[in-house]
């Protein structure tokens, strides 16, 4: 099988795109220490050990892949340096798969800025062939917000309850990712992926309602005081614009879509545990 490097392996998106594509190419993930690699070995994977800021880290990951999807963590003040030692040491890559995010053109929120100007780079990075992952927030992201909820009735937010955002389960990421690594479609697009294209705190809380049989209602908290300024600045963004999308470019990836219900009831079964 063709060999397929996956930086930031450990995250929930790398364990989404590693279930997806695991079947059909050899992976050679990333880890950051030893107790990572040991976790990434017990999945299947060819593991390297080392830092995604280090050109010879990135040189000993890609070496002789075939391709290669690219995570970068959150939030991460470094992205666009490592954008630029991922590029550099891509481009004996048959395709690299860059995981952006939904409107990377945000400038309010530095994180998502910060990804288009990797995409810039990676764009420039001849001969390479890239395609950008715009994805969506998870829907798995909801987890400790619901675990609350389920206690104590309320659905709690740090931005308005009435904010519309685009949503994505990282199932259909994982599929998504398959789907752009077959080599199937031509490399060089970009591809949103949005499950739901847009949904509010109120409508989840009337989901939670509906699926466990108590009320549940949404409300919005400010985040805490100590709260990291680029975390604040996206709470801030979300609750004056949202962050909607559209659902189009992953049905047309994947064909049907995971519906929210089904994942929010995986996550409530997930918290409340197999007696339930």
């Amino acid at each position: 099988m063709p060999t397929l490097a996956v930086t930031g392996a450990q995250g929930k998106t790398g364990q989404a795109v590693i279930r997806a594509c695991g079947q059909t190419w050899n992976i050679r993930a990333l880890a950051r220490n030893r107790q990572q690699a040991q976790r990434l070995e017990a999945l299947g994977c060819d593991v390297v050990v080392g830092d995604m800021t280090e050109n010879s880290t990135l040189r000993e990951l890609f070496k002789d892949a075939h391709s290669a999807y690219h995570i970068c963590p959150n939030f991460h003040e470094g992205e666009v340096e490592i954008g630029a030692a991922v590029a550099s040491q891509a481009r004996e890559l048959e395709h690299l798969v860059y995981h952006s995010v939904l409107h990377p053109q945000t400038q309010k929120m530095p994180h998502h800025w910060r990804k288009l100007l990797v995409e810039e780079i990676l764009l420039e990075a001849k001969p390479l062939d890239v395609t950008f992952v715009r994805s969506a927030p998870y829907v798995q992201n909801l987890k400790p917000y619901i675990e609350s909820a389920l206690g104590n009735g309320e659905l709690i937010l740090p931005y308005s309850v009435h904010a519309r955002t685009a949503m994505v389960d990282l199932v259909d990421v994982g599929r998504a990712a398959a789907v752009l690594l077959s080599g199937e479609l031509e490399a060089g697009c970009g591809w949103d992926l949005c499950g739901v294209g847009s949904i509010s705190h109120e409508e989840i809380a009337d989901l939670l309602t509906l699926l466990t049989g108590n009320v549940i209602t949404a409300h919005e908290k400010p985040a805490p005081a100590d709260t990291p300024n680029e975390i604040q600045m996206m709470f801030d963004y979300m609750d004056q614009y949202g962050l909607q999308g559209s659902t189009a470019q992953l049905r047309a990836l994947v064909g049907d879509l995971t519906p929210i219900e089904t994942t929010v009831q995986r996550l409530i079964h997930e918290i409340e545990g197999p007696e339930s």
